[in-house]
């Protein structure tokens, strides 16, 4: 008799089972009332009708350069240059800077640090040579550093009383 109800209840369970399963495959109802197809012209085109707006082209902003991350070493030497150089210590920021560009000899940056501190020095001819060098060294997309660059020598040879070759320097930059 046992036997007999739990095959009854596992034939009920299988059979609601069933059911459930079925529904839920059943095709969903939609509430929307039915579209009516139209014989004549259309006055008003629908949504799906209508032209295509395309909008105008913008141009993606220009990316800007990322210069490349210096080595440990330098970064800690550059750190220290620019310590000293805002102590006033422009003979240990020269110093600093020099052991830097040994490890580091075609890094434009460096340089371009090197031409500022001989600025502050009034050391107008190194400044000239050490921006150019940064200048050569330089990636033609870092902008930047070459507009910075052109900025020392104008500045070098308003030093040196050169003011035609300052403001070609100023143009140079500008052009930058």
């Amino acid at each position: 008799m046992k036997r007999c109800s739990n095959a009854i209840f596992r034939a009920g369970v299988v059979g609601v089972l069933a059911i459930g399963l079925a529904a839920c495959g059943a095709i969903p109802r939609s509430d929307r009332p039915a579209q009516v197809e139209s014989r004549g012209a259309d006055p008003v085109p629908r949504p799906e009708q209508r032209t295509p707006q395309i909008a105008a082209y913008t141009p993606p902003a220009a990316p800007r350069y990322a210069r490349p991350a210096p080595n440990r070493a330098v970064a800690v030497l550059t750190a220290r240059a620019d310590d000293q150089r805002r102590a006033g210590d422009l003979v240990g920021a020269t110093a600093s800077l020099e052991r830097a560009l040994r490890i580091a000899p075609d890094d434009a940056i460096l340089w371009n640090r090197l031409a500022r501190v001989r600025l502050d020095q009034r050391r107008y001819d190194l400044v000239a040579q050490l921006a150019a060098k940064s200048n050569s060294l330089a990636d033609p997309v870092d902008k930047d550093l070459r507009r910075a660059n052109w900025m020392l020598i104008a500045a070098a040879r308003d030093g040196q009383g050169d003011a035609v070759g300052a403001r070609e320097a100023r143009r140079q930059a500008a052009r930058r």
